[in-house]
């Protein structure tokens, strides 16, 4: 019997003390994993219901990538955050039609979001060799700057003049991640974009 009311008394101690464990760490089990936005927001929005925006042809819709190429233009995804968080909190598509994600879709874009800053993996790049704008920098600018509502439409247009007289502004911008210095509010930049631009302006802002 004694055996018994020691082995009782043991057990309730070890429960007690895994109970009052597990409740001190539950923000621990109970927070979910980051959303990867290069693995699971990005094949969202390249393919499915954003189809217009990932072909060449297509002269309205900001593209998100371009298949014939296989490129993806991270940046044009990151910029229109705030136009996906409408949509996938009971608005609709942007640009009009009876075009929707799926539930599971708009859960992932919802949790990337709440996240708070864009997550890009880490996975900037490093940039080496010889920067030129006509190479390096107008891309960018082609994909991820121009548009009905950007540079190009509603906002001044730029060309190598243009860029080159706004260097300051630019540095403000990139060393702020692009939370500063631009005139039309926040930028979302991609890692890889900034190390680009960085780059080209140490260089001399070559042609």
């Amino acid at each position: 019997m004694k055996n018994k009311i020691i082995l009782a008394a043991v057990v309730t101690s070890m429960m007690v003390y895994m109970l009052s464990s597990c409740y001190k760490n539950k923000e621990d089990i109970l927070e979910l994993p980051r959303v990867s936005f290069r693995n699971e927001v990005v094949p969202i929005v390249t393919a499915g219901p954003c189809g217009c925006h990932n072909t060449s042809v297509t002269i309205r819709a900001v593209l998100f990538s371009d298949q014939r190429t296989n490129t993806i233009f991270y940046d044009a995804i990151l910029a229109r955050r705030s136009q996906l968080e409408a949509w996938v909190n009971g608005g609709t598509h942007p640009g009009g039609g009876q075009i929707d994600f799926n539930p599971s879709e708009k859960n992932i874009i919802k949790r990337w979001i709440s996240q708070g800053e864009p997550f890009d993996d880490g996975s900037g790049c490093t940039v080496t060799g010889a920067m030129s704008y006509t190479r390096d920098v107008l891309p960018i600018y082609n994909t991820s700057c121009k548009g009905a509502t950007c540079h190009g439409g509603i906002a001044a247009g730029l060309d190598y003049a243009k860029m080159v007289a706004v260097k300051d502004k630019l540095n403000t911008i990139l060393n702020s991640g692009g939370s500063l210095g631009h005139p039309g509010g926040p930028l979302s930049l991609t890692t890889c974009t900034i190390n680009k631009l960085k780059e080209w302006i140490a260089q001399g802002q070559p042609q």
